[in-house]
């Protein structure tokens, strides 16, 4: 437990302290002000405010998991008050028989004054409860949103400097310096295609999404870059129906997935890199049998991974699947509707 948590908890346990001190005072009244009689009182008071107070942050945390405050408030408030309210009653039944066999006291009667009492103070706790677990709810939601517009920042800069980078322009230019000798109506098809490239990275982050279809279309430049350098040994393989090509993805995913393939793994003509994009459920893949290589210091494919799952999670309750058997390494991205 951190430093933080025990002064949280602290701070709690004064303050249930200070309110059953309160109640007990209150609820003795109208009996005997004996002290053996007091801190029977005061006892009882205090744990029935731990058992409420803990009880009901337990309950209330299941209930967040289950339902969220975001999504879906009406049903997270209706449902969390008939929770509490069960878990409550239970609580007293178990409570009241153990008071009266520890210490001879009961917590209830038949008095309508005391039952009166008794369900002020539920309301009480239980209000209590539910304004702290909204205003955390509150506070953490406003920082997982805050926290998504940075991974959103991140992301986008990631993935623009995942493209322009020394290596990919190193790479182009050799590739277009051969090209220029070789073939010069090819090296002129080249250079229109780089220059797509650079053109879609720089659009991309206008749009939070984009089709499947247009994302295949900003793709088509970069495979084609790719296998002019490979020269045959590099190939992707799009198996993908018209209906799934209205589905959407955010931009330039597939491109990143792509250029993490080339930098992780040997592409010669005893390993060629076949990359095959595909769909299984509601899911579209991209596979690759694994020839890994020694990379380069700063291309480490795990920095693009997560920027592609933080920017999925803003935009699906699916996660990105990412699945490594030693010979096969695929990346599931769960499809995407825009209404």
């Amino acid at each position: 437990m951190s430093k933080q948590s025990i002064k949280n908890l602290g701070k709690e346990l004064l303050l249930i302290l200070f309110l059953s001190s309160i109640m007990a005072y209150f609820m003795g009244l109208n009996y005997s002000q004996e002290w053996q009689y007091m801190w029977k009182r005061f006892a009882i008071t205090y744990i029935i405010w731990l058992v409420m107070w803990f009880g009901n942050s337990y309950v209330s945390y299941l209930m967040d998991k289950a339902y969220s405050w975001l999504k879906d408030p009406g049903k997270r408030f209706v449902l969390g008050i008939l929770a509490a309210v069960v878990y409550s009653v239970l609580a007293m039944l178990v409570l009241k028989p153990l008071f009266i066999l520890a210490i001879g006291i009961s917590i209830t009667d038949n008095n309508p004054e005391t039952l009166i009492l008794t369900a002020g103070i539920s309301a009480l706790i239980l209000s209590g409860m539910y304004l702290r677990h909204f205003l955390f709810s509150w506070r953490a939601l406003a920082l997982q949103e805050e926290k998504m517009k940075n991974e959103v920042l991140t992301s986008n800069f990631e993935m623009l400097k995942s493209q322009v980078n020394p290596h990919f322009m190193f790479n182009s230019l050799n590739t277009l310096t051969a090209l220029i000798y070789q073939n010069q109506d090819l090296a002129a098809k080249y250079v229109g295609q780089l220059s797509n490239v650079y053109r879609s990275v720089l659009s991309s982050g206008k749009h939070e999404v984009v089709t499947i279809e247009e994302e295949l279309k900003m793709l088509d430049s970069y495979i084609f870059l790719q296998s002019i350098r490979f020269e045959g040994k590099f190939k992707v393989n799009v198996d993908l129906s018209d209906e799934i090509k209205k589905k959407h993805i955010p931009p330039m995913v597939l491109q990143m997935l792509i250029e993490n393939c080339i930098k992780h793994n040997e592409i010669t003509s005893e390993n060629p890199l076949i990359i095959k994009v595909f769909t299984e459920k509601q899911s579209i893949c991209v596979k690759n049998k694994i020839a890994k290589k020694q990379v380069l210091p700063g291309d480490n494919s795990s920095i693009g991974l997560t920027n592609i799952k933080a920017r999925f999670k803003m935009l699906s309750d699916e996660p990105v699947k990412i699945l490594d058997n030693g010979n096969e390494f695929i990346v599931k991205l769960p499809l995407l509707t825009v209404e």
